[in-house]
């Protein structure tokens, strides 16, 4: 970034554009706005002024490009009209905040707003996901002689600090907000209208949500009105807020006064006006390009999204109207999941950005544009961005009356001024290229305007772009700067197409230019444009594509390969519903395994060592790639570290090995040896345990030059395991946690006496495995008998409530923690434990059974199973005994207790049993038309993964207080996060190999269907180890297969609460496509 102007005060210092705009404000490290803006932007910290007229409410901005601006050492002065109104703003800086001293003169009633959004935490982590660190910004109103003040605390430590800043006026304000959907609305998308500040009053309420941004309102002024704004900051804030800082006058009058000099004003070349919105789309023209619509969802009679024939998720703009998580799909390329590291992807949202955070491989370091910073598109500049130019007016395109999306292509329809603009992205299969093309169904010719933002690195901004034009062809490089150079020396990405002109931020006007890291590309006026980039990560780019129809085709044609031909039948709407979700779940495992990175969280590129142990290695492992499996094995074990025999919590799965996170939970490293005896008992495959493969050495964070076997990887990492039991006990340490991220310990004595019942039982089901299927089984038997033992003795041997943890702190008697005899954290019940220690057959059947009495009586709600009975307390954010549980200020994802990978467990541990609940329990947390099924479930996007059911409480408090609301189904309950998760292939897992029971070993396939009976008849194609099996389910007094007609012989396989499954063995299917009728068990329950 060029041009900016620092104004520091001590600790304190702030940035500016020469013509006023803020770009970054900073006490020390700790960045206090949320975004480094540049001055294309909408500003977000910003003072409108609001005439009130009659019924209606006018806004103006007073911090725009075009107030007079001027500059001296202690801030800056703002000087304009605007709309019937005089006005300067000076902006004085001291050394722990600011002032604003605002004036208005006008000739009727008006009052004013300032917005300040915050980040309030170290630059780094504010970049890295803006909404994760808003969810941790805890909000304290209080109320005085000058009406209200808001205090803002971060509750995650930065450096082992806690910033805040208080946010407040030295005259009477009347209203406020802390969220900036509180004051935008999701219609702003649509509208580019403030909503609620043509509401007379702001909402005066906390909202502890994703877009961290404090807004305060003046009393009403007529004529005349004066005010000063303040921020106060400081830098660590132990304890939760309390009493507001009060001597803000004091330091107001100590700041002096100088002459403002004044700056340049930038004069913009083009007129920019309002977004382009697409008009509600005619009835005739949805029949006519979508006549056949799968699952329509519908609100009020209005239809709002359908799917089509070919899987294809189509959207309305009146359902983007109303979602705080923007439609938005990350695109790929035909993924070689031997070898996903060279993976070319792309984010496109509805609302108009076309072409965002391109990778080549790695999500965060291979980056050539940069990704959306904001959910409700106030930021236009990031990604790629196209504006139509009228009358030298430039009018960026934003929601289309239409969208639709698959798994490489996105398209845009705006009916608009008697046309249908198409926009289209793709990406190919193999040849590493995004099309971006644009038509005018009636031929009419557009001058088109594309602005990119650059990156070629993690974040814009943050390192040179280097580039070369030859020929009106565009090829980026790895700046000598870049940490990809020296990784992937060869990435480079080529850019060409239709347009005529190649130009920079001067295009809007010659002051910006080097402010905001755009490249713009200027068309002729025509009917047709094409934009086309292509990225290669070797010595030469691949041939281009010349035929995307076929190209999608292509693709379309993987994903059957993908899912093993994956297909359900049946009379009722449920198989259309879930052979969608088979789709495009696959796809986000996909991205998950391939190109790790979500909608919301969009930073990753790693492989957490539990996650792809889990999601996408099940998802192979139900669709029978043994091949794949190989390779996962093999690789994460490969990271082993050779001095400790664990595992990092994440690591990057190319070449950016070095990158990875050391410290790891507690139950790290038993998930790569749970995968061992998943695999070997799939595949018969014992010579793997004969490779040889590095370790990682934890110093240098490389590959060892020395290998072990991966049978000697195995022990290594059992002996840790030993090492790491509590004293006298075959209990496994907590250590820094377990599944679930939000309840690592507060504090050191925790940490070191603390046991996960849920980390023990997963230890004791995975060395059954090992005892099953390793040649020194009678080791990992011994030692699962001392685990049981324990666990019997510690954990239920007084009580019939598994407790969460345990606290074993030598020489004193254990205490049970999250449990009905718990007085610390008052909290009863925990999930995990209950669903592990069944699907690990721990307990015996009376336990199981009690189990699953808890479940329903405590932890089940309409919208599915929740972690614990009650929230973790909440008191300011201050943590007691868990970390992030009580310090996140939002009530959402883990924290809000509905977290769906969770759930999709409980639905593997009722099929265990036999409880046929859970066929329903997978509808329950399925996107596709889902207030079908969970009534009080908000509107959400239907194609993808939602990683928890957050019910809308507006804070912690509220949730604490009204948490019973959730299991009366009285309060919506909102889609979080999503895409990025194991989720998607744990749920197809549980889907094809528990609910449908569709599994295989070396020697046989296992059928073992739950299902309820109304799905008698229920048909299912599936190809697994060159079988292609057409099954059909019919409910029977008992189970029994006939193949081809002929009733087959069948053992059952163990199980500890039921009948377990049938066994066919693959020497009987004498033809190689068979007909099978699995007839499942009426009543097979525990």
């Amino acid at each position: 970034m060029t041009m900016l102007k620092e104004i520091k005060k001590a600790d304190l210092s702030a940035a500016f554009y020469p013509s006023g705009e803020l770009a970054w404000l900073k006490l020390k490290d700790i960045m206090l706005n949320q975004v480094i803006q540049n001055p294309l932007e909408n500003r977000l910290s910003q003072i409108y002024v609001r005439a009130h007229v009659g019924d209606k409410i006018e806004i103006y901005p007073l911090l725009s490009r075009d107030a007079e601006v001027g500059f001296n050492e202690n801030g800056v002065e703002y000087r304009g009209v605007v709309g019937p109104f005089r006005y300067s703003v000076q902006m004085h800086f001291h050394t722990r905040g600011w002032f604003y001293d605002v004036t208005v003169d006008g000739d009727l009633e008006f009052d004013l707003v300032y917005l300040q959004d915050l980040g309030l935490a170290e630059q780094a982590a504010v970049r890295t996901n803006e909404a994760y660190m808003s969810q941790y910004i805890d909000y304290h109103v209080t109320e005085g002689a000058t009406g209200f003040t808001v205090q803002a605390r971060q509750n995650q430590p930065q450096n082992e600090r806690f910033p805040a800043v208080q946010i407040g006026a030295l005259t009477k304000i009347v209203g406020y907000a802390t969220d900036g959907f509180d004051i935008y609305g999701t219609n702003y998308k649509l509208t580019s209208e403030l909503a609620n500040l043509k509401e007379k009053s702001l909402p005066s309420r906390v909202y502890q949500y994703e877009f961290a941004q404090i807004s305060l309102q003046t009393e009403l002024f007529t004529n005349h009105g004066e005010t000063i704004f303040y921020g106060y900051a400081t830098e660590n804030q132990p304890k939760a807020s309390g009493a507001p800082f009060e001597n803000l006058a004091e330091l107001k009058s100590n700041i002096s006064e100088q002459p403002y000099q004044p700056s340049t004003k930038a004069i913009l070349n083009k007129h920019i006006g309002t977004p382009i919105t697409g008009e509600t789309i005619s009835d005739s023209w949805l029949q006519e390009n979508f006549p056949d619509r799968i699952q329509e969802e519908q609100q009020n009679g209005a239809l709002l999204s359908f799917f089509t024939p070919n899987y294809a998720h189509v959207v309305m703009r009146e359902k983007e109207a109303e979602l705080e998580r923007p439609h938005g799909s990350i695109l790929l390329d035909k993924v070689d999941v031997l070898n996903p590291e060279a993976t070319l992807s792309a984010t496109t949202y509805m609302y108009g950005a076309f072409l965002s955070q391109l990778v080549a491989g790695n999500t965060n370091m291979n980056k050539w544009n940069s990704h959306a910073r904001n959910p409700l598109n106030i930021l236009q500049t990031s990604g790629l961005r196209i504006y139509i130019e009228l009358d030298s007016e430039l009018r960026l395109l934003g929601v289309p009356s239409v969208w639709e999306t698959s798994t490489n292509y996105s398209t845009w329809y705006y009916q608009w001024n008697g046309d249908l603009i198409t926009v289209q992205t793709t990406l190919t299969a193999d040849s590493k290229e995004a099309f971006v093309t644009v038509h005018s169904e009636k031929g009419h010719s557009y001058k088109l305007v594309l602005t990119n933002q650059v990156t070629m690195g993690t974040n814009e901004y943050d390192t040179t772009v280097k580039k070369e034009i030859k020929d009106g062809i565009v090829t980026y490089f790895p700046a000598e700067d870049s940490p990809i150079l020296e990784t992937y020396p060869a990435l480079q990405f080529r850019v060409d197409g239709t347009y005529n002109e190649l130009t920079d931020e001067r295009y809007f006007a010659k002051d910006y230019v080097g402010t905001a890291g755009l490249d713009v590309f200027v068309f002729e006026p025509s009917d047709k444009a094409t934009f086309h980039v292509q990225a290669k990560l070797s010595d030469e780019f691949s041939k281009p594509t010349e035929d995307l129809e076929a190209n999608n085709k292509v693709i379309r044609a993987s994903y059957d390969e993908l899912t093993a031909q994956f297909h359900l039948n049946h009379q009722s709407t449920t198989a259309e519903k879930l052979n969608l979700t088979v789709y495009w779940y696959a796809h986000q495992m996909l991205v998950h395994y391939a190109s790790p990175h979500g909608l919301e969280q969009y930073s990753g590129a790693a492989w957490g060592t539990r996650d792809v142990s889990q999601g996408p290695f099940e998802f192979f492992l139900a669709t029978g790639n043994k091949a794949v499996l190989r390779k996962l094995v093999l690789t994460i074990f490969s990271h082993q570290y050779q001095d400790t025999g664990d595992w990092p919590q994440w690591f990057m799965f190319d070449k950016y090995t070095s990158i990875q996170q050391e410290e790891s939970h507690g139950d790290v490293i038993v998930w790569p040896l749970k995968i061992i005896g998943d695999y070997l008992e799939m595949s018969g495959d014992a010579g793997i345990l004969e490779e040889a493969i590095p370790f990682v050495d934890r110093e240098s964070k490389t590959f060892t030059k020395e290998q072990g076997t991966l049978l000697e990887h195995i022990e290594l990492a059992v002996k840790t395991i030993e090492a790491r039991f509590m004293k006298g006990t075959a209990l496994s340490n907590y250590g820094d946690g377990d599944w679930d991220d939000t309840l690592q310990p507060a504090n050191a004595q925790l940490k070191k006496n603390m046991v996960s019942s849920w980390t023990v039982a997963l230890t004791y089901q995975t060395f059954k495995r090992l005892a099953a299927f390793l040649p020194v089984g009678e080791k990992y038997e011994t030692l699962a008998k001392n685990v049981q033992a324990d666990f019997a003795k510690y954990m239920t041997n007084d009580t019939d409530v598994i407790p969460g943890f345990l606290y074993l702190e030598e020489g004193k008697a254990p205490v049970w923690m999250i449990h009905p005899e718990d007085k610390e954290t008052n909290i009863k019940y925990r999930l995990i434990p209950l669903t592990r220690s069944v699907i690990s057959e721990l307990v015996d059947k009376k336990q199981a059974s009690r189990n699953f009495e808890i479940i329903g009586e405590h932890l089940l709600h309409p919208d599915g199973v929740r972690l614990m009975s009650e929230p973790a307390h909440y008191a300011g954010g201050v943590s007691t005994h868990f970390k992030r549980a009580e310090q996140a200020a939002n009530f959402g994802r883990e924290v809000g207790l509905q977290y769906v990978h969770a759930h999709i467990r409980y639905i593997e541990a009722l099929a265990k049993i036999g409880d046929k609940s859970a066929w329903h329990m997978l509808d329950v947390i399925n996107p596709i038309n889902i207030k079908e099924v969970v009534p009080n479930a908000a509107l959400r996007q239907s194609n993808t993964y939602f990683s928890s059911s957050d019910a809308a409480f507006l804070d912690r408090y509220q949730a604490q207080n009204e948490f019973g609301r959730v299991k009366e189904g009285s309060i919506p309950v909102k889609g979080g996060w999503r895409i990025y998760s194991s989720g998607p292939g744990i749920y197809l897992h549980q889907l094809i190999s528990s609910v449908l029971g569709i599994r295989q070993t070396e020697d046989a396939l296992i059928f073992d269907p739950i299902l309820p009976e109304e799905l008698d008849g229920l048909e299912c194609h599936i190809e697994l180890d060159n079988y292609p099996l057409d099954l059909t389910f019919e409910s029977a007094d008992e189970g029994s297969i006939v193949v081809n007609g002929e009733k087959q012989p069948v053992e059952n396989g163990a199980n500890l609460y039921r009948t377990g499954a049938l066994i066919l063995p693959k020497k009987n299917l004498t033809t190689k496509c068979s007909q099978i009728t699995i007839k499942f068990q009426k009543n097979n329950r525990l």
